[in-house]
């Protein structure tokens, strides 16, 4: 009985918890050049680790606001990654490449702070059919926002004029993607709380 009771005890240990933080793949195909990414599960990575998963990785990038410059992998001045952060990851391969991430479940993202001026923004999660211009209708204090086109070498434009009307300088209005990083525009300091059903 007492044997019955701690093999059961230990099975509980050893199972539960995988069943609580289920392992998902987050699968990443990144484009010759600069990749706007961010991870949709929780990354154990470092970004030497990231690096490593193929030799076509060049370098990975986080933006600061607070310093208005970037960290980097390779400069060794980006030391760790995160789920509902915004990366650049730069491929030098002259073809796609996929790589593969392997992590727990997100369960929820702690609010974003972002600063005023340029922020680069991961989305780990995004409600669905949520664009540029719905997110800048809702919350004025986004000022401008900005979506990286590989094939195109340029960034994709949303913007308000000086009469603060919302433009879209390319004609184009992104949808907010899970996986995807954009960089936003804020006219004051503020926080950015999102999930699967909400953005604000």
């Amino acid at each position: 009985m007492y044997k019955k009771t701690i093999l059961s005890i230990l099975i509980s240990i050893l199972i539960i918890p995988n069943i609580l933080f289920a392992q998902t793949t987050n699968d990443i195909t990144l484009k010759p050049g600069f990749n706007f990414v961010s991870f949709t599960n929780l990354i154990a990575l470092t970004p030497t680790e990231l690096k490593a998963l193929n030799t076509s990785i060049e370098d990975v990038f986080l933006y600061s606001p607070s310093a208005g410059s970037f960290l980097s992998a390779l400069e060794g001045t980006l030391s760790s990654l995160s789920a509902g952060k915004g990366y650049i990851i730069k491929s030098n391969a002259s073809s796609d490449i996929k790589i593969s991430i392997t992590g727990n479940a997100i369960t929820t993202i702690n609010p974003l702070n972002l600063k005023t001026g340029f922020n680069l923004v991961g989305f780990s999660q995004a409600p669905a059919s949520h664009t540029f211009v719905k997110l800048m209708t809702d919350n004025s204090i986004v000022k401008g926002c900005y979506k990286w086109s590989p094939t195109a070498g340029t960034f994709i434009q949303v913007i308000r004029n000086e009469s603060g009307v919302i433009t879209k300088i390319d004609g184009v209005d992104p949808t907010i993607k899970a996986g995807e990083s954009y960089f936003m525009n804020l006219y004051a300091d503020s926080a950015l709380t999102y999930d699967n059903a909400s953005l604000t």
